[in-house]
C-alpha cells in the first residue's frame, strides 16, 4: 500500500515553500492538485517535473477513486491545494479520508496557512477558536451562522472571497455589532494588510466603491476573517457594565432571553455569558 502524502504549499510567498515540501513534490509518483494550472508556476519554481492531475470539487466523484487506486498499487501521491494546508475547507480531507480507509498511510508535510498565520498576530487571548471554513453564500444561512457563534463568545475564523465580503461584513455588523475583527488581506503577498477594529468599522473600511480602487475603496484579494464576538479589542464592556445594562433592561420589563439579546448586540459579549449573568 502506498502513501499519500498532504502537502502545504505557499499562500503567497514562494519562499514559504518549506525544503522537505520541495522534496517530497519531486521523489512522488503523482501529484493530486486542486488546480494543475495554478500550481505549475510553483512546481516550476522547485524544479518538480512530477506528473500532475486534477482533484477538486468538481471532479472528485471521477478522479478519487483512481487515485486511491494509485495507492493501493503501492504509488506515493501528493495532495496539494491551490494554496495553504490541503483539508482545511477544500475537498482534500475527502481524499484524506478514503485513503484512511483503503489503509493507506496518510503524511502531513505542514507549512502555510491563512487560518493560523493570522491567529498568530491577531493578538486576542483565546484558547479557543472556531474554524468556519468560507462562509455561507446565503444571507440567512451566513446569518444563523454568526448568531450561533455569538451565542458561543468564542473567537471564530472565517475565509472570504473579495465579491462577497462586503456583504458577510455587513452581516456581522447586523448581528453582532458589538464584534471586533482582525481582517487578513493577501497574506504573505505583496500588498498584505492586517487591519483591527469594530465591525461596523470594517463594513466602512472595506466597502466597494465605484471606482473599484484597492482597499478602503474596494476590496481586493483573498480574506480571512477572524471575529471576536466578546469583550472588544479595543477595550469592551466589563461585567459590571453588563450587569448594569440587564439591570436596566429588567427595570423595562423585559423576559431574561430578550434582554439578554439586547445586551449581547450592545456590549459584544456571547448571549450565553449575558444570560448566566442575568440568573447570577
Amino acid at each position: 500500500m502506498g502513501t499519500l502524502y498532504v502537502v502545504a504549499t505557499p499562500i503567497g510567498n514562494l519562499a514559504d515553500l518549506s525544503e522537505r515540501a520541495a522534496a517530497v513534490l519531486r521523489s512522488v509518483d503523482l501529484i493530486a492538485a486542486e488546480s494543475p494550472d495554478h500550481a505549475r508556476p510553483l512546481l516550476a519554481h522547485v524544479g518538480v517535473r512530477t506528473r500532475c492531475v486534477a482533484y477538486n470539487d468538481r471532479n472528485k466523484g471521477r478522479s478519487q477513486g483512481p487515485l486511491v487506486a494509485a495507492l493501493g498499487e503501492g504509488k506515493t501521491v501528493a495532495l496539494i491545494s491551490d494554496a495553504g494546508t490541503p483539508g482545511v475547507s477544500d475537498p482534500g480531507q475527502d481524499l484524506v479520508a478514503a485513503a484512511v480507509e483503503a489503509g493507506a498511510g496518510v503524511v502531513p508535510i505542514p507549512g502555510a496557512s491563512a487560518a493560523t498565520a493570522l491567529i498568530s498576530v491577531a493578538g486576542v487571548r483565546t484558547r479557543t477558536v472556531r474554524l468556519l471554513g468560507f462562509l455561507p453564500r446565503k444571507a440567512g444561512e451566513r446569518r444563523s451562522l454568526l448568531e450561533t457563534i455569538g451565542a458561543s463568545g468564542e473567537p471564530a475564523l472565517a475565509f472570504e472571497s473579495p465579491h462577497r465580503v462586503a456583504r458577510s461584513l455587513a452581516d456581522v455588523a447586523a448581528v453582532l455589532p458589538g464584534a471586533s475583527l482582525v481582517v487578513g488581506r493577501e497574506l504573505t503577498k505583496r500588498h498584505e494588510e492586517i487591519w483591527r477594529g469594530s465591525a461596523a468599522a470594517a463594513v466602512a473600511h472595506f466597502a466597494p466603491a465605484s471606482d473599484g480602487d484597492s482597499v478602503g475603496q474596494g476590496p481586493r484579494g483573498e480574506f480571512t476573517l477572524l471575529i471576536v464576538p466578546g469583550e472588544a479589542l479595543d477595550g469592551g464592556w466589563d461585567e459590571a457594565a453588563v450587569r448594569e445594562a440587564l439591570g436596566e433592561e429588567r427595570a423595562a420589563g423585559r423576559k431574561r432571553r430578550e434582554a439578554s439579546v439586547v445586551v449581547a448586540g450592545k456590549s459584544g459579549w456571547g448571549r450565553s455569558a449575558v444570560y448566566r449573568l442575568w440568573g447570577e
